[in-house]
């Protein structure tokens, strides 16, 4: 349970990957491949976020595609978040009312906390023989 300390001398506790439950995981996968999928749009569109004069091409995507960016990182923080000084746990629906500074700070560490955990080593048919 890694602990995050937040603007203002607030403090978070996220779940580590391990703890999640099979639910939050699937959760926050959807958002996640919502968001690629968006990405992968932008990307067409010729989008670069490092040269502003692509920055127009938001105005191509609907405004579904713009919500599914800011989704995954809003069910990251509903998903991870474990406890935190602010009050109430957040909602989907409560999650995007935090202070700006906040949220950005959230996203980052359950982020990083989600995907920094994952396996990617392949998967191994057990019928295939072992090298010695």
């Amino acid at each position: 349970m890694p602990a995050i300390n937040l603007t203002n001398g607030q403090t978070a506790i996220i779940f580590s990957k391990e703890e999640i439950s099979e639910r939050t995981n699937r959760s926050i996968s959807r958002a996640f491949l919502k968001a690629a999928s968006t990405a992968a749009k932008l990307t067409n569109l010729g989008f670069d976020d490092k040269d502003p004069k692509t920055w127009g091409v938001f105005s191509e995507v609907s405004e579904q595609d713009q919500e599914n960016l800011d989704g995954y990182q809003a069910a990251l923080i509903v998903g991870m978040v474990k406890s935190w000084s602010l009050g109430d746990l957040p909602t989907i629906e409560t999650v995007i009312d935090l202070p700006k500074a906040i949220f950005d700070e959230l996203s980052t560490a359950c982020g990083k906390e989600y995907n920094d955990t994952i396996d990617t080593s392949p998967d191994t048919d057990p019928k295939a023989p072992i090298a010695d």
